[in-house]
């Protein structure tokens, strides 16, 4: 007889054999209403379910720590069969919860969330129990993707295949040059902040993702004094390097139009200036990260400061990029390339500066323009490789499209939030943004499906097209970059 379905207030998160490749999980999930509300959680599971009786020992818990928001991904887990034990420990200050009804020993408590099987088997739905907000709303689960490979389960045997080790970026290097791991220095920042400001002012790509790296790894295993820094903090990172208006680079920035021409791939001396060119918008990608928790580390929304959910996902974001980086830069080593062989370009850097002023018009103008644009090349860019037998960059792609589509639900998270917080129209307030801060049409061909699922319906960039003036003259006309199309490249 077919289990029973959900009760009400339920959200389907995946298939009972979903849950089979790791042992916990990130789990996002979003309203249905306008503006949207998303919501972070995790699902551990314990024990692996049975074949013949199609059970798992599965559990959901808030994303983040209740004492000071902390994230609970890396959280140690405490298992005892003989003491009842269900548990995780904050990596941070050693606070335990218990799993099943969110309890601590030091009397703080945790949300957690009903998780029901519906079916049969390793078929079964996966459901849990919705967050409770005013208004009862509709949830949808917008990500579900396992925590690390740390997590893998069984853990992977290499790596090696997928290395994020790269090349030197010195235009003097050789194809046939060695690759070495990069050393990272010592006395590093204990702040996410300084980090931040760290990775900013390193103008090498290899160090600039190790760096990354090494911040996120910190954070998240509790060995940064801060994730979202004090205002003495705020000041005394500003007093010592200040804001950036220019990152440093080992080479000099060209105008949009005047890179190297792409082609249509069909050569690899074609595919090599494209990845050259991506793996230029990834290394603008990771200030870009950095940048939004530096510069906009002291605002506050209607007296509020930002939550330390926010510098969560912005380092979160930092560390794809550099990953996305990494990759392009071993393709590139691949290829019989490397990064620095060709001219590269600041327009993403240039529309940050335009918006440096605002939040929600950097959140507009680089995260739900500039990342949408990359959403919808990126599908074209596969489809030329694959056509051309390039399965392994394909492939890199790949990974870079997943993660892109999650830094546009970011930056939808964010700007909805803000939007919320003022009680005003998200969507309005988009094309508002990108009428004054953004210069030329928003074209397409547009990837709706994907985009929607990152939260941007067709309401927010049908027939809309900035009206604003580049004080870096980036896109202003002058040259063929107007626009949004030259600010991802692809094969045409």
């Amino acid at each position: 007889m077919p289990a029973p379905a959900p009760p009400p207030g339920y959200v389907h998160v995946c298939k009972l054999k979903d849950t089979l490749s790791h042992t916990r999980f990130h789990l996002s999930l979003r309203t249905l209403s306008t503006p949207a509300t998303y919501h972070r959680l995790l699902l551990f599971r314990i024990t692996k379910p049975c074949d013949d009786e199609g059970a798992a020992e599965l559990y959901c818990m808030e994303e983040a720590c209740p004492h000071l928001g902390a994230p609970l991904s890396h959280a140690e887990i405490e298992v005892d069969d003989i003491e009842d034990t269900r548990a995780v420990v904050c990596p941070w200050h050693q606070y335990d919860f218990d799993l099943r009804d969110g309890t601590s020993s030091t009397g703080l408590k945790t949300c957690t969330y009903d998780v029901v099987l519906d079916g049969e088997g390793h078929e079964a739905g996966v459901w849990v129990e919705a967050p409770h907000i005013e208004g009862d709303l509709d949830w949808e689960t917008i990500e579900f993707r396992g925590v690390s490979e740390e997590f893998a389960d069984p853990p992977p045997l290499t790596l090696k295949d997928l290395t994020l080790e790269v090349p030197p970026a010195a235009p003097s290097l050789s194809p046939d040059a060695p690759i070495t791991p990069v050393t990272l220095p010592d006395n590093l920042p204990d702040s996410l902040l300084d980090f931040a400001h760290l990775v900013l002012a390193t103008p090498e790509p290899g160090m600039k993702c190790a760096l990354t790296r090494e911040a996120v790894s910190r954070m998240r295993a509790g060995k940064l004094k801060s994730i979202r820094p004090s205002k003495a903090e705020i000041a005394r990172a500003r007093k010592n390097g200040g804001l950036l208006d220019k990152p440093p680079r080992l080479q000099e920035a060209v105008r949009p139009w005047q890179t190297s021409k792409r082609g249509k791939g069909g050569s690899e001396k074609s595919r090599i200036v494209m990845i050259h060119a991506l793996a230029n918008i990834e290394q603008y990608a990771i200030d870009l990260a950095w940048d939004i928790i530096a510069r906009f580390a002291d605002t506050e929304i209607e007296g509020q400061r930002l939550p330390v959910e926010f510098f969560l996902d912005w380092a979160k974001v930092a560390e794809d990029e550099a990953k996305h980086y990494s990759l392009l830069a071993r393709r590139l080593h691949e290829m019989g390339s490397y990064f620095g062989a060709h001219s590269v370009h600041a327009g993403l850097w240039d529309s940050a500066m335009d918006t440096a002023d605002s939040l929600l018009a950097r959140i507009a103008v680089i995260h739900l323009v500039a990342e949408a644009r990359g959403v919808d090349m990126n599908p074209l860019t596969l489809a030329r490789l694959r056509t051309h037998g390039d399965t392994r960059s394909a492939e890199i792609l790949e990974i870079i499209h997943a993660d892109e589509i999650t830094h546009v639900t970011a930056g939808h998270r964010w700007f909805s939030w803000i939007c919320g917080k003022r009680d005003i129209d998200p969507i309005q307030q988009f094309r508002h943004e990108v009428r004054t801060n953004f210069h030329g049409d928003l074209k397409g061909p547009f990837n709706t499906a994907d985009r929607a699922k990152a939260g941007l319906t067709e309401e927010y960039y049908t027939d809309l097209k900035g009206h604003g003036v580049s004080r870096h003259a980036a896109y202003a006309g002058s040259g063929p970059g107007e626009g949004d199309t030259h600010m991802h490249p692809r094969l045409t």
